[in-house]
C-alpha cells in the first residue's frame, strides 16, 4: 500500500513538473501593419529563426491590409487576454495604437516597436527597433538624382512619387527624398500619390501618372511593392523610366538583378526580426536594453545586387 501511495505522489509531482514547464514556455506577439508585403514576411522569418532557437512559442498576426489600424488594435488587444510575456508591434498608426499599448503597461506586458525609431504618442515601450526613415528617404533621393544626372549630363527631369499609408513611414521616407530634390530646381516632382503600400495601387497609378505625364524620368516608391507595381506598369507601356523602392526585400533585389527595377533601398527585414526577438530575450534576462536599437540601410543597383543578396 506504502508503495502504490509513493507511486502515486511521484506521478503526481511528475504531471505537476510537466505542466509547470508548459506553462513557463514564453510566448511573444509579432503584430506587423499587413503581409500584403514581404517585408513583413521576410521581419517575421526573423523573428521566428530565434523564437525557435530560444523554444519560445511565437504568434504572427497581421491585418488584411495596411489600412486597416482597427483590426490592429484589436490583435493586441487579443494578445494581452491571451497574457503573453511580450508584445512586438510596427503600428500602422501611431495614434490609434497607444491605448493599446497603454493596456498592455497596465497588464505588465512589456512592448516593443520594429520598423520604427520615432517614439509612439502615449505608453510606455521598452525598445525601438529599426532604421532611420528620413536618412533614407535622403540616400534614395541622392541615387535618384544620381541617375537624372547620368541620363541628361546634368542635374534635370521630372520625378513623381508613390505614397504609402498617411503616417510616419510616409511622411519620414518621402521628407527625406524631397529634401534632397529640394535642392536641385530644375528636377521637378510632378506628383506624389497614395498608392496605399500596395503593388497593384502602385501599377495603377503609375500607369495614370505616365498617360498624363508622358517625360515622365523617375518613379519614387515609398516602398518596393509600390515601385514594383510602377515598374510593371512602365513595361507594359514599353515606357523607359526609373523606378526606385525602400526595403530591399528579397524579390525586389531579384528584380534589380533582373533589370525589372532601377535600385531599392536595402533596409535588412529578416535582421530587423532578429534584433527584436533578441531585444525581448535581453530584457528577460534582465539585461540593459537600448532605447533605440538601429539597423543598417545600404542602396542596391545591379553593381552590389550580388552581394547585398
Amino acid at each position: 500500500m506504502r508503495k502504490k501511495l509513493l507511486l502515486m505522489l511521484l506521478i503526481l509531482v511528475l504531471v505537476f513538473s510537466s505542466a509547470q514547464a508548459a506553462r513557463k514556455k514564453i510566448e511573444v506577439a509579432m503584430i506587423s501593419p499587413a503581409l500584403t508585403s514581404t517585408f513583413y514576411i521576410a521581419t517575421n522569418a526573423g523573428a521566428t529563426e530565434v523564437a525557435k532557437e530560444l523554444g519560445w512559442n511565437l504568434y504572427k498576426l497581421a491585418p488584411d491590409r495596411e489600412t486597416n489600424f482597427q483590426a490592429q488594435v484589436s490583435m493586441v488587444e487579443d494578445m494581452i487576454q491571451r497574457n503573453v510575456d511580450a508584445i512586438a508591434l510596427c503600428a500602422i498608426n501611431d495614434k490609434a495604437i497607444v491605448a493599446a499599448v497603454e493596456k498592455a503597461n497596465k497588464a505588465g506586458i512589456p512592448v516593443f516597436v520594429f520598423n520604427s525609431l520615432t517614439e509612439l504618442p502615449g505608453g510606455e515601450v521598452v525598445a525601438y527597433v529599426g532604421y532611420d526613415q528620413r536618412a533614407g528617404g535622403r540616400k534614395v533621393g541622392l541615387k535618384a538624382v544620381e541617375l537624372l544626372h547620368s541620363k541628361y549630363g546634368e542635374l534635370k527631369g521630372k520625378v513623381a512619387i508613390l505614397e504609402g499609408v498617411p503616417g510616419y513611414h510616409t511622411t519620414e521616407r518621402k521628407g527625406g527624398f524631397m529634401e534632397i530634390l529640394s535642392r536641385f530646381p530644375e528636377i521637378e516632382i510632378a506628383a506624389s500619390q497614395p498608392a496605399d503600400w500596395e503593388r497593384e495601387k502602385g501599377m495603377n497609378v503609375a500607369e495614370n501618372l505616365l498617360q498624363s505625364i508622358p517625360d515622365l524620368d523617375l518613379i519614387f516608391g515609398c516602398s518596393d511593392a509600390m515601385a514594383q507595381g510602377a515598374a510593371q506598369a512602365a513595361r507594359s507601356m514599353n515606357k523607359e523610366i526609373f523606378t526606385i523602392g525602400i526595403d530591399g526585400n528579397p524579390d525586389a533585389i531579384e528584380d534589380v538583378a533582373k533589370g525589372r527595377l532601377t535600385a531599392t533601398l536595402a533596409v535588412f527585414p529578416t535582421e530587423m526580426g532578429r534584433l527584436t526577438m533578441r531585444a525581448i530575450k535581453d530584457y528577460f534576462d534582465g539585461k540593459e536594453v537600448p532605447r533605440f536599437i538601429k539597423t543598417p540601410t545600404e542602396i542596391v543597383d545591379l553593381d552590389n545586387w550580388e552581394r547585398i543578396k
